[in-house]
């Protein structure tokens, strides 16, 4: 967030001198054109304004009919206690101006004098706003940094802590007391010190930096973490860490299935290879997708021969439309039985014992077929 110093400044200004608060929109026109007037002639108009408008300052004479302008003030902090006010009055004492400051005004500035006396109230006004702007400005950081999940700290010149939310005190198992005045080098491990030492922090002039890291706690025990810096002109830098350890058990998790998954594979290629049974898969619309050596060598073709083919390209005893409602009744996992009859290249046949079950490989309907010689003719 970047505050706009060119931002427009809406001015509320109450005074019962009509003619004086003409006359001072228009030197404040002159002297900042930033700024935007609308004036009220007493404190109840004032009053209207701001619970109508979105007004930047406020700028208020003192002695008006009904209620003074510290009487004003102190209806506005009612409910702005941060809204800048300036009492500009022709009234002046030590009195009204311990008032003033009692009741919270922001400044405090006589009437008299010519052009200057205008112009000293413009730059009172800006001066006013822009610091507000800025406070609110680091307030609302200030929260958003300690909000954030991620935890982050400063870190001087001299490689201590100066800073830092409650989320990057938490990642060490402490408050952040406990952290603040402790070097750096004291919240990560030895090797990961040389490292950031020598290959990270005298390139951080260059830009920010971010890459993974390991973080260690008060009681030793370390984690992963994504960690960010970059350089501030004081020497120091800003540092922002967030906690990976369940995206690295998740890491870890799945290389170990994959790993588990490719085993499993391997076994069944190698059974499927091996395997004295002649084994096929095809999808949904009966063609070949896959077959093993031994179907190859019975049938008498090569292994892309076989595939595209169709079942009853194969097996002469399939009826299409009958063998299709069969395997559309079946449920996934099941497994049925049938018989049938392989037709060899050069002609012969072979009866068969067929067992069909159905899976859901890569998340389409296919169906595994292990099928034996059978003595008896189907």
């Amino acid at each position: 967030m970047v505050m706009d110093a060119e931002a427009p400044i809406q001015l509320l200004h109450v005074d019962d001198d009509e003619e004086f608060a003409e006359l001072t929109a228009m030197y404040l026109a002159r002297f900042e054109d930033r700024i935007a007037v609308e004036t009220a002639g007493d404190v109840d108009e004032g009053l209207e304004a701001l619970a109508t408008g979105a007004f930047d300052c406020v700028v208020s004479d003192y002695d008006m009919p009904g209620r003074n302008g510290i009487e004003f003030l102190e209806a506005v902090r009612v409910d702005r206690p941060d809204l800048p006010f300036i009492l500009f009055t022709g009234k002046g004492s030590e009195d009204v101006a311990s008032d003033a400051i009692s009741a919270g005004v922001t400044d405090y500035l006589q009437k008299g004098g010519g052009p200057d006396l205008f112009e000293l109230l413009a730059n009172r006004i800006v001066n006013a706003v822009d610091r507000r702007r800025a406070e609110r400005e680091a307030d609302l950081w200030a929260k958003a940094v300690e909000a954030s999940n991620e935890g982050i700290a400063i870190i001087d010149g001299d490689g201590r802590y100066t800073k830092m939310n409650d989320a990057y005190a938490g990642l060490y198992g402490v408050e952040p007391a406990t952290l603040i005045g402790e070097p750096w080098v004291t919240t990560v491990p030895e090797e990961e010190v040389e490292r950031l030492q020598a290959d990270v922090i005298p390139t951080l002039s260059d830009g920010p930096w971010s890459d993974e890291s390991i973080g260690q706690r008060v009681d030793d025990s370390v984690y992963p973490k994504v960690l960010s810096l970059a350089a501030l002109d004081d020497g120091g830098h800003v540092c922002v860490i967030r906690d990976i350890s369940d995206r690295k058990e998740r890491e870890a998790e799945l290389e170990s299935n994959a790993a588990e998954l490719e085993a499993k594979a391997a076994k069944l290629d190698i059974l499927f290879e091996q395997s004295p049974d002649l084994i096929d898969i095809h999808d949904a619309d009966g063609r070949i997708v896959d077959a093993n050596s031994r179907l190859c060598d019975e049938l008498g073709y090569d292994r892309a021969e076989l595939l595209g083919k169709r079942v009853w390209d194969v097996d002469e005893s399939v009826d299409p439309a009958e063998v299709k409602r069969v395997w559309g009744a079946m449920e996934p996992g099941e497994m049925r039985e049938l018989r049938g009859r392989y037709r060899r290249r050069d002609g012969s046949t072979l009866p068969v014992v067929v067992h069909v079950a159905r899976t859901d490989l890569h998340e389409t309907d296919q169906f595994f077929v292990i099928a034996r010689e059978s003595a008896e003719e189907c």
